[in-house]
């Protein structure tokens, strides 16, 4: 009988077979046939490893195997992968004139300067307009002529796709420098949960281009790349300069799917999203979004300035909709929270470490969040959070679908932290979000209790810590083995050699020792399959071998309790 363990190690086996026969079979002179036989060859094998549920059970092999790109033959079949194709003029011949648009505008919007920064951790304040009005302060001209601007923009962009541009739904990354390695520890994760869905690496620049990463391994996997210089063209990219967080959006837009589950490179899911597109979340709004920690601290300027009307009306306490709204005086409105309002963003403040949207029907949303991003760092960032706690993208998407009319759902259930003790003081190194479709099943049950005269409210009754852990958004520190092991990441203050996830095994639906699976598919791809990645060229990869190896027999040691 063949054991689970021994299935396993026979795939591996057939994996190092098989490339050890392509190297020594394939010469310079092997034929277009032979060549098409090697990568299916590995390309079959990649794909028994990637989905291979190594989730409790992970094999510690010792292939020194590694696949070599190096023919000359194989890598010409292999370069025609990123040529441009008639999906890329279309999008290039859609998109410039936008980029025109809002390029244009570099000139005319202004750098903010803020004047302190909030800080929603106090509880005890109260975020009134007034409030929130003392961080950023603009003259009336000023504010007249970014309306003016902002409302061009807004009439400008298109209302539909050409057709055919985008279609189907899928998983969206982006890659370069060590998101790619991120991406694909990520992607193992993804697979071995038992996920169909196609991916999508998104490349920022021809220099990030990984030829191993996208020519065998991804294909392999049903992905592929994007490189975001085929689908806008090089001028676009070499004249606007993109970088940081305004990838995330242009990876929104380059991505071919009409539906899109967007992942930050290191945020590892732990169980398969598959069904949340056809969810309630997603099917009645087409678009998600997650909590941050914060209270919303968006100035009322940014209001102002997208011709957004806030009203008098009250109809939210927080996150939770009013049983009854009702008018607040003026004189009474310094007492109430400015985004409890009607037309205003709702609590709490956005996490963009994922991020479902379909695109068909939020077109204006994403369009909009881009010239939010484009402009974010200098002016929309500082009007959209002032200074708060992770400033950056994450309420420029909110914040187009507001000011666009378009519909979302942003789950209620709170984020549950993970992290580890040193010297009986918390350190969190990453955020759990909470399954969309556990928080609306018990949203909705909550809106039509609400019609009950016995119903006491909905914060009294919503249990946020119900929803089971779908995603481990692991950002502090990232799964980075030459960084862990340069900047010395996994010992206390005291020296001493530790796990960074104490607790996590217990709000997994399926529980099992989550940080020893992410070191020995460290072990897996980087020191026995040896998989060619640009960002570990020039660091000793022995050494990280050997850090990953300590650091795995430290976790078999020493167990979750």
């Amino acid at each position: 009988m063949i054991t689970p363990r021994l299935r396993r190690l026979l795939i591996l086996s057939s994996i190092i077979l098989f490339v050890i026969y392509s190297l020594v079979s394939v010469s310079s002179s092997s034929s277009k046939e032979s060549t098409n036989s090697k990568i299916n060859s590995i390309r079959q094998n990649i794909f028994s490893y990637f989905n291979e549920n190594d989730n409790n059970s992970l094999l510690r092999h010792i292939s020194q195997s590694k696949i070599d790109l190096g023919d000359d033959l194989l890598n010409k079949e292999l370069q025609s992968h990123i040529k441009d194709s008639k999906r890329n003029k279309k999008s290039q011949n859609f998109y410039s004139k936008m980029f025109k648009i809002l390029n244009e505008q570099k000139f005319k919007i202004p750098a903010l300067d803020l004047i302190g920064k909030a800080d929603s951790r106090d509880s005890e304040l109260i975020w009134s307009k007034k409030k929130l009005s003392e961080f950023l302060k603009l003259d009336p001209i000023q504010i007249e002529n970014l309306q003016k601007i902002h409302q061009e923009v807004f009439n400008e962009l298109p209302y539909k796709f050409p057709k055919d541009l985008y279609k189907g739904e899928g998983i969206v990354m982006i890659g370069g420098a060590q998101f790619s390695w991120l991406s694909l520890l990520s992607i193992k994760s993804l697979r071995s949960f038992g996920s169909k869905l196609p991916i999508e690496l998104i490349i920022p620049t021809i220099e990030e281009y990984e030829q191993e990463l996208c020519e065998i391994i991804l294909p392999s996997l049903n992905g592929k790349c994007i490189l975001l210089d085929n689908v806008f063209g090089e001028e676009v990219m070499s004249t606007m300069k993109f970088s940081g967080y305004q990838y995330k959006s242009l990876a929104l837009i380059a991505s071919s799917f009409d539906s899109i589950l967007f992942m930050d490179s290191d945020n590892i899911l732990v169980s398969n999203p598959d069904k949340l597109f056809y969810s309630k979340p997603f099917i009645n709004h087409g678009m998600v979004l997650w909590p941050d920690y914060w209270l919303r601290t968006t100035s009322p300027l940014f209001y102002d300035i997208a011709n957004i009307n806030i009203t008098n009306k009250r109809v939210r306490m927080g996150k939770w909709p009013m049983l009854e709204s009702k008018i607040i005086p003026e004189n009474q409105l310094d007492q109430v929270p400015l985004h409890d309002l009607e037309g205003s963003i709702p609590d709490l403040s956005s996490e963009s470490g994922q991020l479902m949207i379909r695109k068909s029907d939020h077109l204006k949303t994403i369009l909009l969040s881009f010239f939010y991003n484009l402009y974010g760092p200098n002016f929309f960032y500082k009007l959209l959070s002032q200074g708060q706690s992770g400033e950056g993208d994450k309420d420029t998407f909110i914040a187009a679908a507001i000011k666009s009319n378009e519909k979302f759902y942003q789950v209620k259930s709170e984020i549950q932290s993970f992290g580890w003790f040193d010297d009986g003081n918390f350190q969190g190194v990453s955020m759990g979000q909470r399954s969309p479709i556990e928080d609306y099943e018990q949203y909705e049950r909550l809106l039509l209790n609400s019609k009950n005269e016995n119903f006491k409210g909905f914060e009294e009754n919503f249990d946020t810590r119900l929803a089971s852990v779908f995603t481990v958004h692991a950002n502090f520190p990232k799964f980075n083995p030459y960084l862990l092991w340069k900047e010395n990441k996994l010992k206390n203050s005291k020296g001493e050699e530790i796990r960074l996830y104490s607790d996590i095994s217990k709000f997994l639906v399926e529980p099992f020792d989550f940080e020893l699976v992410q070191y020995k598919r460290m072990k897996s791809l980087l020191c026995d399959l040896k998989i060619n990645l640009k960002y570990f060229e020039n660091v000793d990869k022995e050494s990280i071998c050997k850090f990953i190896d300590n650091h795995i027999d430290f976790l078999i040691k020493n167990p979750v309790t």
